[in-house]
């Protein structure tokens, strides 16, 4: 291959005496220590995210968002045109770092959200970002040795959790006995009704992502069944039912999370509220 392209060959991580501590794959960091393996996301993105709002210095601030009220939603100003290219490069940077920032990403999240018509608020939105990263520049992912049994997905849902649109935010994690493997923080794409029905379509994401892991898995030679777990009994009962019963607003393509409980593929359990 190397005959044909130009290849950069990184060094093998690994217990060995000629075998190298430390890597980087797509500037993470990546550790081998005596319990196990470190991650680490890319920390030069947060100084340069940092620089970009012009903050160096600045003092920090205990959570990286808000909640903004309707009135402040309401009172919509639309940042001028000469800033809208900066405020897109900072908010793709922190979209990012969302990937390996588990504590910020739903922050991350509703930054996004303002990249088309980025407001006043929004600049607000992400300088607050910006300060929390000033005290927690870095987050590392300790990965110690284990034995798992299964594949846990967590899932949770803040219905109605958007002022201005109404809209619900799915949340969720995937965990391997004490690891967490993969995350996410998105925005429903329909104004669900009801609370059932937003943590209905919050397990569905959940069930999908851990099936696909599940099928990651398998390509290894790993076997592990998958457990989900939500706090909502209403969506426990919209799983465990056949049909839509008297329900509405529900699309019937969700409904194969019945089959795949009847059928083992998904295990779902309730956490007591």
């Amino acid at each position: 291959m190397s005959k044909e392209h130009e290849l950069s060959i990184g060094p093998r991580l690994g217990p060995g005496p000629q075998d190298a501590k430390e890597s980087r794959a797509l500037n993470r960091v990546i550790r081998w220590t005596d319990d196990g393996l470190e991650y680490e996301a890319d920390p030069r993105q947060i100084e340069r995210l940092v620089a970009e709002c012009g903050l160096e210095g600045a003092k920090t601030v205990a959570t990286p968002s808000t909640k903004p009220t309707f009135h402040e939603l309401e009172d919509y100003e639309e940042r001028r045109r000469d800033l809208r290219t900066s405020y897109r490069g900072a908010a793709v940077r922190a979209n990012y770092l969302a990937a390996d920032r588990i504590d910020c990403q739903f922050a991350c999240k509703e930054v996004c959200r303002s990249m088309s018509r980025p407001s006043e608020d929004a600049l607000k939105a992400v300088k607050r970002l910006s300060r929390y990263f000033i005290g927690a520049p870095g987050l590392i992912y300790e990965i110690p040795q284990q034995t798992a049994t299964h594949v846990d997905v967590y899932t949770d849902t803040d219905w109605a959790g958007c002022p201005k649109t109404r809209k619900s935010t799915s949340g969720g994690v995937i965990m391997i006995g004490s690891h967490s493997v993969k995350h996410w923080s998105s925005t429903q794409t329909s104004t669900a009704l009801s609370s059932g029905e937003a943590e209905f379509a919050g397990v569905i994401r959940g069930a999908g992502q851990g099936l696909g892991f599940q099928a990651l898995m398998r390509d290894i030679g790993v076997e592990l069944p998958q457990r989900v777990w939500t706090d909502s009994t209403a969506a426990v009962g919209i799983c465990t039912r056949q049909g839509l019963g008297k329900l509405m607003h529900l699309d019937t393509h969700t409904l194969w999370i019945q089959q795949a409980m009847r059928t083992g593929r998904v295990d779902l359990r309730k956490v007591p509220g």
